[in-house]
């Protein structure tokens, strides 16, 4: 097995999981809906808890885990914050923009996993596996989400 090729696939995993991590804390953000921020909050946990096993399992082969930074510039984060005085969002908008996330994010978990099962182990497998059904489970509670 090629550890370094392995280390780059788990990195690829941590920036997806990052991505999710970003977009339920705005959406946590963006809603008033305290039934929503709670379960936003829980789907970011989900992500961090896959990250820290990604991690823990880049170290234990001898890599480094990616540091995921901030790639928007700061006149993006000025704009949002502006932005957000004047545009509202409602729920139903940020409930389907999270579920067209999460399809993405799910769609590219699958794609990830099945193009480099030859760069991971038995167990590496076992474990994006268990995370791609976690974040599926979170993704069948938001689509169940009616408001």
């Amino acid at each position: 097995m090629n550890t370094e090729m392995t280390i780059s696939v788990l990195n690829s995993f941590i920036i997806i999981n990052d991505a999710r991590i970003k977009r339920y804390k705005t959406a946590s953000t963006d809603t008033e809906e305290s039934f929503l921020k709670k379960i936003f909050t829980n789907f970011q946990k989900t992500s961090q808890a896959c990250k820290r096993q990604l991690s823990a399992e880049i170290i234990k082969l001898g890599g480094t885990p990616v540091e995921v930074k901030n790639t928007e510039g700061l006149f993006h984060e000025y704009w949002l914050k502006i932005a957000k005085v004047f545009i509202s969002k409602d729920s139903e908008d940020i409930i389907y923009s999270c579920n067209r996330n999460d399809n993405i994010i799910i769609q590219t978990y699958y794609e990830a996993i099945y193009n480099n099962l030859g760069y991971l182990s038995n167990k590496q497998k076992a474990m994006l596996n268990d995370q791609y059904y976690l974040i599926n489970d979170d993704h069948d509670m938001m689509k169940s989400l009616k408001i």
